[in-house]
């Protein structure tokens, strides 16, 4: 049986955060309860750390996955943000949106080639488990319905992960927004918690 550790608040977290760095740092996966979805988490520049969620979740090699960071001051550290991406982190980071960004050198290419999708979730337990970029993909396999709480986990990921974080229900309950920001241009790839609207009137905004 997997091991399942309850955690409501960072002091929970606090009490168990030397067993999950060395879950981390040792490159193994866990899942874990964040703003929007439950999400498959291990380090994301380990890349055989990275390989095993890919073969959890069955996902195809070429597609890409998303990070976690612990703060907005991280982002430029691994991705190139120019003025749009910088008043669209200010107004909705730390919140429910993934901002697709040309990655830096920094992102190893097994990790994604020319772009990385970022997040820096509103959950203050996710954001104090970020000591290294975590892989942000839900935590489901490929194609079915991602979970909003331990309950909804499918039994087959149970079984392949090294520990569950029960952090209660989620509380969006659907995914994040995906937009892409290249130079100056915002593109939506995928509509969530944050409505696109939003986004495209604080990008006209002086």
């Amino acid at each position: 049986m997997v091991k399942i550790i309850k955690v409501r608040t960072v002091d929970d977290l606090r009490k168990h955060f030397d067993y999950i760095k060395e879950i981390i740092l040792g490159g193994k996966v866990f899942i874990c309860g964040t703003d929007t979805l439950y999400g498959l988490c291990a380090n994301a520049l380990d890349e055989a750390a990275l390989e095993r969620v890919y073969q959890i979740k069955e996902r195809e090699r070429g597609k890409p996955v998303s990070i976690f960071l612990r703060s907005t001051e991280e982002i430029e550290r691994y991705a190139h943000l120019d003025e749009v991406g910088r008043k669209i982190v200010e107004r909705f980071l730390p919140g429910p949106l993934t901002i697709v960004l040309k990655k830096k050198d920094t992102i190893p290419d097994a990790l994604s080639k020319d772009y990385i999708g970022i997040r820096v979730p509103a959950s203050d337990i996710v954001r104090e488990l970020s000591i290294v970029p975590l892989t942000a993909t839900s935590a489901n396999i490929s194609g079915e319905r991602p979970p909003t709480s331990v309950e909804e986990i499918d039994e087959r990921l149970k079984e392949r992960v090294d520990l569950i974080i029960d952090t209660g229900v989620c509380p969006y309950r659907k995914p994040s927004t995906v937009i892409k920001v290249v130079d100056g241009k915002v593109e939506l790839i995928r509509e969530g918690a944050v409505d696109f609207k939003e986004i495209e009137k604080v990008v006209r905004e002086d």
